[in-house]
């Protein structure tokens, strides 16, 4: 199951995945995104990976076609997730990606929520 929700005030979106994800909700995921990024530009993402059972070849393949078309449109991705794999896999994100992508483990979602939003809506720290 793939679960999205849009935060219009932060700049922020919520992905979740939790178990296999079809390639319907695949696609239609990836149809809101681009939608909120265009609204917005540069966008924050919440990536909570409960469990993933997997997803098909031509999804993984579009997930990875969507990534690399977006690079440069997420300012801030923190992917929440006990799954090591997954940990690593973010980890070896940061090389290429511009912005600045942090993990969590899942009992820090409120943490991961935090560290997104700071400076939402204020000038930065040591900006007047």
């Amino acid at each position: 199951m793939l679960y999205y929700r849009e935060f219009e005030d932060t700049e922020l979106v919520e992905i979740t995945v939790d178990g296999y994800v079809s390639d319907v909700e695949f696609e239609e995921v990836a149809r809101k995104l681009e939608r909120f990024i265009a609204r917005h530009g540069k966008v924050r993402l919440l990536e909570v990976v409960k469990s993933f059972g997997g997803m098909s070849p031509a999804s993984f393949w579009e997930d990875m076609k969507f990534a690399l078309r977006h690079l440069n449109d997420f300012s801030r991705c923190a992917v929440v997730t006990d799954e090591q794999w997954m940990t690593w896999l973010a980890k070896a994100a940061t090389v290429i990606a511009p912005g600045a992508v942090k993990t969590f483990h899942l009992n820090e979602i409120d943490t991961a929520r935090g560290w997104l939003t700071e400076h939402v809506g204020k000038a930065p720290e040591g900006v007047e």
